[in-house]
């Protein structure tokens, strides 16, 4: 998925007309900008508009900084994607090991599939959790790439 979609993009991705999407926008269906008088969709506009409500966490630490009352640490991990089974399978173990391990009120883990390459997981919490589960993703993805 592309980070900004024109008008003639967006139809071209969605399926429907230029019409349809400038009517979208006019009715507040889906938000844009206007840039050198075209109108440009964001990455995260075209995914509300499909109903797909992911946040990038990456936005969201940097808007609240100003909010924080305690110390907060991120990690953002791009990982290169081989075939969507290898990363469905990746994506579940890496669930699974948060969940039984790391989960916590101040602990957050996230998973976006940026396009057909790439992948990012993404925590956010206190240091040390950062770093421990970061480290640990780290192996299991090194320990994975050797048995591919």
């Amino acid at each position: 998925m592309k980070d900004y979609y024109t008008v003639d993009d967006l139809a071209k991705e969605l399926g429907v007309t230029t019409r349809t999407i400038r009517n979208y926008q006019k009715s507040h269906v889906i938000e844009g900008i206007k840039v050198a008088g075209q109108w440009r969709f964001s990455r995260e506009s075209v995914k509300s508009l499909l109903g797909e409500t992911f946040t990038d966490p990456l936005l969201t630490f940097n808007h609240k900084r100003a909010e924080k009352t305690h110390s907060e640490s991120l990690l953002a991990i791009d990982v290169a994607i081989s075939s969507d089974t290898a990363l469905r399978n990746q994506t579940q173990q890496i669930i699974k090991q948060y969940n039984l391990l790391y989960s916590g009120e101040t602990r957050q883990f996230f998973y976006e599939k940026i396009n057909d390459q790439l992948a990012r997981y993404t925590l956010v919490g206190p240091l040390k959790y950062v770093l421990t589960f970061g480290q640990w993703i780290e192996a299991f993805l090194e320990e994975n790439a050797s048995h591919d």
